[in-house]
């Protein structure tokens, strides 16, 4: 693949075999808990992509490390995942950072969170902490389309979201941006326009994913009483590989396809597999010439 993978940049920094450790921090979303809505985003169901052992913060660190270990991997990344991970007090955000940076061999923290829910204190202190742990904020964007952001209830803006990059450049860390794309009532067009906005901001990452309905989500109760369209697999191939051409080479390209635990999903029925997934895209970005240098500066 000749755009610049997670794995690919891991094994360039740190020249041996790194990996995630999922964390849980106990943490909920503002759109949640009624600061700014409730029900959190329509199609959000965090048990279909949270998989942590343990309820003890350290405990799953430590577990997290254990499994890896015998995997082989030497190095490790602790990863914030559900929900939004700096939606609490400055001192309790500061006490989870001791809570899981307890290993010599923790070498970075990725931090999922939403683009309003941050802080100069916050940032401030993840930037002291850059001398030691390569730190990604990873923001939860989606679209950059307001109507869309109020539809799956985000609770945010995409100026909210502007305002969150400006700011955690100027602290010195880097940015991870998530889209999906499928989302109900968007086209090609509009995908297309998030992906353009997003490629001229000063990130470092990005990462796609595919909208699946999960059981249980309000989306579901959406598709039910009045269906949209679901992307197909070629369908979404051809939008990520005209979005990949959008970024520069050295923006790393973290997650192509979201997954969830099949027996959750209503639909998509795709990808079968990513093995197979991601060579689908490779061929039809070497059909289509999409891996000409010139296409991936525009």
């Amino acid at each position: 693949m000749n755009y610049f993978t997670l794995s690919r940049y891991l094994k360039t920094k740190f020249g041996c075999k790194v990996s995630k450790v999922a964390v849980d921090a106990g943490f909920t979303c503002p759109n949640r808990d009624g600061t700014k809505g409730e029900g959190g985003c329509i199609y959000c169901d965090n048990s279909s992509f949270v998989f942590t052992t343990g309820d003890d913060i350290k405990e799953q660190v430590r577990n997290g490390i254990d499994r890896l270990l015998k995997k082989g991997i030497e190095r490790f990344i602790i990863y914030l995942q559900s929900y939004s991970n700096t939606y609490c007090s400055d001192e309790t955000f500061f006490r989870v950072l001791d809570d899981v940076l307890i290993d010599e061999r923790i070498v970075g923290i990725h931090i999922g969170t939403r683009p309003d829910v941050i802080n100069d204190n916050k940032l401030k202190r993840l930037s002291e902490l850059t001398n030691r742990y390569d730190i990604f904020m990873e923001y939860g964007l989606q679209s950059a389309h307001n109507e869309t952001l109020k539809f799956i209830n985000r609770g945010h803006t995409y100026e909210d979201f502007l305002e969150a990059v400006d700011k955690t450049v100027e602290y010195g860390l880097k940015i991870t941006v998530h889209l999906i794309f499928g989302l109900p009532y968007e086209d090609n067009n509009m995908m297309m326009e998030t992906v353009k906005r997003v490629s001229k901001l000063p990130i470092h990452s990005v990462k796609f994913h595919h909208l699946h309905i999960v059981k249980g989500t309000k989306l579901s109760e959406i598709f039910f009483n009045n269906p949209f369209h679901i992307l197909t697999e070629d369908e979404y191939i051809k939008i990520v590989a005209d979005a990949l051409t959008y970024f520069k080479n050295d923006i790393i390209v973290a997650r192509l396809v979201g997954d969830a635990p099949r027996d959750m999903v209503i639909e998509p029925k795709w990808p079968l597999s990513k093995n197979l997934f991601l060579s689908k895209l490779n061929d039809y970005m070497l059909e289509n010439n999409l891996y000409q240098g010139k296409n991936f500066n525009r």
